[in-house]
């Protein structure tokens, strides 16, 4: 009967007549409707209006066309079918994405007293009562004159925004957007307008299951009306790829009813990406000094073995050539184990498993005893080798020995190394702080060897470096020593530095904080 109806309502306004006049003339937009709501004719003015032409919109139901209240649009539609002429006021999509405040008017088509069909009027009352319209880049504006300009601000602060701005009315379907969302999305205006979000950009967790839309972020606001910022999402592009992004979903409402919600988002895909990096190269590092820890720490036991059985050997009674070989044995062993120790404490210092574990000592008796230990070896070579501290440093300080010990043997153990005419010099002055419960103590070790290079002075503090091939080759060593000096003074809280000149020596300083003693019984203050 539906069908019957149908072609007597075509019939009506492809003839010459009343219809026919009204139809095609009239200012307003109008569709002609099948008593189901599908669409079977539109006028001029209605193409002129929404941007559609007949084909886009033939057999699609009027409804899809509006958005707000369906179900008022539905009763008003059946009021119409049951012959009574019915009005409301919604809103209609352009196809520029344009939405526009709506008064929406069902008339009956009636044929010898029989409703056979439906005039749809769209009277576009935006220009009258100032309702917001939202354009392609999702600006909200009036069309009055005397807010143009406004409106046109609005949209070219949203454009220059860069954040991807859309909005989607109570089913889900987006109604506006921003240029930025667009190139983020992969969508032109034509194209993302009257889809439904959740299955096209916004339908998987970010642990890659899929969202139902109860539980869908953006359509729980469409349904409470409560703003919501998400982390860490998951949007989907035209072209089927993925991206990262936060966003943020606020209602829209009108005379206290949700009409959709705008949703404002951020591609944080690079940055994800950097902090994942980050956390990489942080762990590798982790995993790399563990490694080394573990592994020196599994050589050192047969290395100490070696060494002990060479120092047995060498108590033996042995020929010439032997002994000259088992010396060599037990040489080449700490040298080995000075290698490993260095390697130990260096990754124990990157890995932070190195503790401080200060304790009171005599610092000119550790002085003496590292001289005492370089003694022989500046024999050796024909070097003087000596040391000196200020009358105002105290004899007692409270610091870690062993670590203190362990920078100024590397520094005197290199002055020695690269020097080979002259002396070694050690010293330790006394800097007072004024009015400070503290006061600073500088090391240095001034010898006259090499020197080194202006230009390489900023190499010698970094790990595995050599200032240069030939000095490897002389001298050896893994190039950790300086390193070493540098985090372990850092460590105790002081600082490091040195002054050189090529061929003609160099002074290497380091300064530690230290608690006076005054200060430290008053206050219970303790050097870590």
């Amino acid at each position: 009967m539906h069908k019957d109806k149908a072609s007597v309502l075509k019939q009506l306004i492809a003839e010459d007549g009343v219809y026919k006049e009204l139809y095609e003339q009239h200012p307003d937009c109008i569709y002609v409707l099948d008593l189901r709501g599908r669409c079977i004719g539109a006028n001029r003015s209605a193409e002129r209006l929404t941007g559609y032409t007949f084909r886009e919109v033939a057999g699609i139901q009027n409804k899809a066309l509006l958005f707000g209240s369906r179900t008022e649009a539905g009763r008003h539609f059946s009021l119409a079918c049951a012959g009574e002429t019915s009005s409301c006021q919604l809103k209609f999509i352009k196809k520029s994405g344009v939405v526009a405040s709506a008064e929406l008017t069902y008339i009956p088509v009636r044929t010898e007293g029989e409703v056979v069909g439906i005039f749809a009027v769209i009277r576009n009352i935006t220009d009258l009562n100032g309702s917001a319209v939202y354009d392609e880049a999702g600006a909200g504006s009036t069309h009055s004159e005397r807010d143009s300009g406004f409106r046109d601000s609005r949209s070219l602060i949203l454009n220059s925004v860069t954040e991807g701005i859309f909005g989607i009315d109570r089913s889900g379907k987006i109604i506006f957007i921003n240029r930025t969302a667009m190139l983020m999305l992969g969508y032109s205006s034509e194209e993302i307008i009257g889809i439904h979000s959740l299955s096209h950009i916004h339908h998987t967790r970010p642990d890659g299951s899929s969202y139902c839309p109860k539980e869908c972020p953006i359509m729980m606001t469409i349904e409470d009306g409560s703003p919501r910022s998400m982390h860490e999402e998951i949007f989907w592009r035209k072209d089927g790829t993925s991206f990262w992004v936060n966003y943020r979903v606020s209602p829209i409402t009108e005379h206290d009813h949700i009409e959709g919600v705008v949703v404002a988002f951020s591609d944080i895909t690079n940055e994800r990406e950097i902090i994942r990096a980050k956390e990489s190269a942080e762990q590798a590092s982790r995993a790399k000094s563990e490694f080394l820890a573990m592994i020196s720490h599994e050589i050192r036991t047969p290395m100490n073995g070696m060494i002990g059985m060479a120092d047995l050997l060498l108590e033996s009674e042995l020929g010439e050539e032997q002994r000259t070989y088992a010396e060599i044995l037990r040489s080449s062993s700490y040298s080995l184990l000075n290698i490993l120790n260095d390697i130990l404490d260096f990754s124990k210092i990157e890995a932070g498993k190195m503790p401080l574990e200060p304790e009171q000592f005599d610092l000119r008796e550790m002085l003496g005893a590292v001289i005492d230990l370089f003694t022989p070896k500046a024999e050796e070579k024909g070097l003087a080798l000596r040391w000196w501290a200020d009358t105002s440093v105290p004899e007692m300080i409270k610091a870690d020995p062993s670590r203190l010990r362990q920078i100024i043997v590397n520094l005197v153990g290199n002055g020695l190394k690269f020097t080979e005419n002259g002396s070694v010099t050690l010293s330790v002055k006394n800097i007072l702080l004024p009015e400070s419960p503290t006061y600073l103590l500088e090391f240095s070790v001034r010898d006259t060897g090499v020197g080194i290079a202006e230009d390489k002075l900023g190499l010698l503090f970094q790990s595995f470096s050599q200032l240069h091939p030939s000095i490897n080759r002389k001298y050896g060593g893994t190039g950790l020593g300086l390193a070493i000096c540098k985090q372990l003074v850092e460590l105790m809280g002081g600082t490091i530095f040195v002054e050189s000149e090529e061929a003609r020596g160099s002074i290497f300083r380091f300064m530690l904080p230290f608690v006076k003693e005054e200060a430290a019984e008053v206050t219970g203050l303790l050097y870590k």
